[in-house]
Formats: structure tokens, sequence, C-alpha cells
């Protein structure tokens, strides 16, 4: 009877289990199916806020950023004009320091130039003495040919009588022979005189010449005294300086550089699109006289000098570009030095009719994105003119319309957007040039940046927008720390595998 009882339970508990679970699912297929039936509210366009601008019509000049060196096209040798040893020198004929025209530099112990005039003087006194003595014999032999021929003259009238009486048989032909014989040695010493008067005249010719030959030599013997003591040519700085006092220095040796501060020009390359901005629209072969300016930065102070563009190398060279040519206003450029790193800034001739937007606002090949009277974008392809910083001058574009400042990637034609923060941009003036401020930046010194520059330009596997940047990175006064780094590297394992 137990069991019995024990097996109903077990089969109602059974039971009600199952009901439980059936009333479980018979909810949850309920909850399903309601959740299924109700209508979804309508899904509302998506409005994006963007920053607008508005296209205005500029007026500006464009500019055109490089990086040079200064140097010069006047500079000249300082040679020692004589050998021998220096006495005195000019307290101003050392590196860096300024000397004035007409400036003793330096002077050479005139001991052996002195001696050089007294032997010039003495031959010259020795050739004119051996020119009277022929002038005086030309004049004793010129008598004695006068003489010989006077003879001459006399022998042929004795002959001539001597004749007529042996035609009248009062003299013998023994007597009219030796008249005969007699006029003809006449005859003969006279031709003997005429040979010493022309060999007399031949050295009068001799002499002439030989004084002239002394004369030339004392010229050039008082010539090396006077040039025993040297003068500045011009006014200018100095550079290489190897003279000293007592020193002992040969003909023609050189004993530094005078450097004209006022004949410096700057060198830089521009790559092959900028050039041609430069070149003159009336004649394709020569550069246009363009403004340039020529900044120095000497730590914080920037020093500007103003010039004009003046011509292109001869030989490209290989490079990724054009090396130009600018002179610099004598005036301002006394502060610059032969081999100063410096930024050059060229002034391109006036544009109309353009705008100016942020680069960001555009693709490579110029399309923009407009916002039309409804708020939705539309797309325009503008003409990029010039690329200057962050700033783009474009052309053929509507202007009064407005256009998104910053084209991001989930914008495009159609999409509707909110504008915000709508900027004017300037219209009269031209784009500002990026800031030159580096916070990470290292001190080095001219001749490691001149190695790490050598070394960019040698490197044929870097692309040149890369090359271009490293460049201007290092032409700044205080360059990047990781780019210094690692140009240091690559010399350093250059150098150790060579």
């Amino acid at each position: 009877m137990k069991f019995i009882l024990r097996a109903f339970t077990g089969i109602a508990l059974v039971l009600i289990t199952l009901g439980l679970i059936g009333t479980a699912g018979w909810r949850l297929h309920s909850a399903v199916s309601g959740a299924t039936k109700k209508q979804r509210p309508p899904a509302r366009e998506r409005i994006y806020a963007v920053d607008v601008g508005t296209l205005s019509p500029a007026r500006i000049s464009p500019t055109i950023t490089a990086y040079g060196q200064i140097q010069t096209w006047n500079s000249l040798e300082i040679r020692a004009p004589a050998a021998g040893p220096i006495i005195e020198i000019s307290s101003n004929f050392r590196d860096g320091l300024m000397v004035a025209v007409g400036e003793l530099l330096f002077r050479i112990d005139p001991e052996l130039s002195e001696r050089r005039v007294i032997d010039a003087k003495a031959a010259l006194a020795q050739a004119n003495f051996e020119l009277s003595e022929a002038t005086l014999s030309l004049s004793h032999v010129e008598a004695e040919l006068r003489s010989a021929k006077a003879q001459i003259a006399v022998r042929a009238s004795d002959l001539a009588r001597k004749s007529s009486l042996f035609v009248k048989k009062l003299t013998t032909s023994t007597v009219v022979d030796d008249a005969t014989l007699a006029l003809s040695a006449s005859r003969q010493a006279a031709f003997a005189k005429q040979q010493a008067v022309l060999a007399a005249k031949s050295r009068i010719d001799k002499s002439k010449a030989s004084v002239e030959r002394a004369q030339l030599t004392l010229k050039d013997a008082r010539q090396t005294l006077s040039e025993t003591s040297y003068r500045a040519p011009y006014s200018g700085r100095f550079t290489d300086v190897s003279a000293t006092v007592g020193r002992r220095v040969s003909a023609n040796e050189k004993l530094g550089v005078l450097i004209d501060p006022k004949a410096l020009e700057v060198s830089f390359q521009v790559r092959n699109g900028d050039f041609g901005q430069l070149l003159d629209p009336s004649a394709t072969n020569k550069l246009a006289r363009l403004p340039v300016k020529v900044l120095l930065d000497l730590s914080g102070k920037t020093i500007a000098v103003d010039g004009v563009l003046d011509r292109t190398a001869a030989v490209a060279g290989g490079q990724a570009g054009q090396t130009v040519y600018a002179k610099l206003n004598a005036a301002h450029s006394t502060v610059l030095r032969p081999g100063d790193f410096v930024t050059v800034e060229i002034t391109e001739p006036v544009l109309s009719g353009v705008a100016v937007i942020p680069t960001a606002a555009a693709t490579n090949d110029g399309r923009i994105l407009l916002v039309n009277k409804s708020g939705r974008l539309s797309e325009h392809e503008a003409s990029i003119i010039r690329r200057q910083g962050d700033k783009l001058v474009v052309g053929a574009v509507p202007f009064g319309r407005q256009f998104v400042r910053l084209r991001l990637p989930f914008l495009a034609p159609g999409i509707k957007v909110k504008p915000r923060n709508t900027i004017m941009p300037a219209t009269a003036q031209a784009p500002s040039r990026p800031s030159t401020k580096n916070e990470d930046g290292v001190a080095i010194d001219e001749a490691k940046r001149a190695a790490l520059i050598k070394l960019v330009k040698a490197s044929s596997g870097m692309s040149q927008d890369r090359q271009t940047r490293m460049l201007e990175e290092l032409a700044k006064a205080k360059p990047s720390r990781r780019i210094v780094e690692r140009l240091e590297r690559r010399l350093s394992h250059r150098g150790n595998r060579s």
C-alpha cells in the first residue's frame, strides 16, 4: 500500500513540473510574439555638425619657402709678393677681423729687394756707358770713312793726270800702274771703313736694347721693393690667415683670404614645380627679378636681409630640383657670414581672383565639399594654384558659397550637415607660413650640420618629399633630436663600413 502511495506522489510531482514548464514556455512565446507585432518608430536622418567657411575672393602674394647657404662672389687670396721674413704685421690681419681699404697688412724684409734695386741701377749705368762708348766709336769710324773717301778722290785725280801724260809719251806705264794700284787700295780702305760704320751702328742698337732691358729690370726691382709692404685692396673680413711675425715666406705663398662682406649671395634649392613660378614670363630662359627675404635664426632672434633673384646654376647635377642664386642687399648683409644656413622666402607676383582655404579642406586633386541652401553637401573640383604651408590657394571656385573646412572620411556628397563656427578667411593677406618652433630640439655645431646635410643629399633611396622635410628640419637653429640622432647613427655606421 505504501508503495502505491509513493508511486502516485511521484507521478503527481512529475505532472506538476511538466505543467509549470509548459506555462513558462507559453509565457515566453507570448512575450516574443507581442514584441514583434509592435510597430518600430521610423528612422531619422543623421545630421553631422561641420566647421564651414566662406569662399571669398582674395588678392595675395604667394611665398615660396626654401633653405640655403650664404656664399660670396668676391674673395681674394692674399699671397706674398716677394720672398723673405715678415718683419711687421697688422693687428687686424687675423681670422674674423675687418680691415679697411688701404690699410697696411704686413711688411716683408726689404733688404733683398733693395739689393736688387742697387744691382739694377748698376746694370743700367753700365748699359748707358756702353751706349755712349758705341756712339763715340761710330762718330770716329764715320770720320775715318770721310777721310778715306777724300783720299779716293785724290788718287783718282792723280791717276787721270798720269794717264794723260802717258798718252803724250811724257811718262812711263809703270807710273800709271802705280797710280792705279794706289786708287784701288784707297777704295778697299774706304770699303773697310764702311763695314766698321755698320758694326758701330749695330753695337749702338745692342746697347740701346741693353739699356731698355736694364730699365725694365730696375722697374721690376722697384715694384718688388714697393710690394714688400702689402695693403688691403678693399675693405673686407679675413679668414684662413697663416701669417706671423718672423715667418719666412716664399714668393706667391698664400697667407690668407679676404672676403668682401658686401658681395654676398645665397644659394638654395627649389622644387621643379616651384621653379616654374620663378621664371620671367617674357623670357623663360632667365629668372624674374622677384624680391627675396633671407632669415637667419640666432637663438630666437631672427635677422632678415632683403635681396633679389639673380641666376640659376649652370649644371643641375642630378639633384631633385633646381639650384637658384639670389643677390643680397649690401647695405644690410654685414651680419651674415659665408656658410650660414638660412631660410629663404621668395615673394611671387600678386594673384587676384583666388581663395585661401585650409589644406585639410581639399583632397590631393583639389576636390572640396560645398554646403547648399538645404544643408546638404555637394562636391566641387577646385584648381590648386599654390600650396602655402597649411593653406591652399585655389581658383575656379564659386565665391560666396560655404565649404567644409575639415573634410572627414565619413563626409560625402548628399549628406546633410549643420554648419558651425563659420569662419571668414582673410582676403587681403597671404597665408602665414607654419611655425618653425621645435620644442624637442637640440643645438648642433655647423660642422656637424654640414655633415648631416651632405648625408641627406647623398641618400639616393630617400624620396624627394622626405629629403626636403629633413633638409628643412636641419636648417633650423635647433633641429629635432630624434632626426639628428637617427642621422648620426647612420653616419657612424657608414664610417665603420668604410
